[in-house]
């Protein structure tokens, strides 16, 4: 149902970006690995914000476990501006590179950008 509801929630909200990977158990099911998610409104809003974006993740608890990855921005009224959020299995190299290669295809490198993190290990590697 996941690929039903990013594709109304891009229907809804123009401009939505998004990706969904999945993966084959051992009984050939499709079973959920990373999503990447970025509002239209996020992503229209880019232009406008500063240079520097603080990308972090967070563990999630409960039912289903994995990892929160978020990328964020500052408005030029000093506010967070959340540009996109990623949903993954666990904070290992082979994720935060998907992540990474995500986010920079939508925000284009430049010797004007900034990168600021937590200095985790997985990051570093990039």
């Amino acid at each position: 149902m996941l690929h039903v509801y990013l594709h109304v929630l891009q229907l809804a909200n123009p401009g939505t970006i998004y990706h969904l990977e999945t993966e084959l158990d051992d009984k050939g099911d499709e079973r959920f690995k990373y999503v990447f998610l970025s509002l239209g409104a996020s992503f229209k809003g880019l232009k406008y914000l500063r240079r520097v974006v603080v990308v972090d993740g967070t563990h999630l608890f409960g039912k289903f476990l994995g990892c929160l990855l978020t990328a964020s921005c500052q408005d030029a009224n000093f506010q967070i501006f959340p540009i996109v959020f990623a949903v993954v299995d666990s904070e290992t190299d082979e994720s935060w590179t998907w992540f990474m290669n995500k986010l920079f295809e939508i925000i284009k490198d430049g010797p004007e950008l900034t990168f600021v993190y937590d200095r985790n290990q997985p990051i570093l590697s990039l």
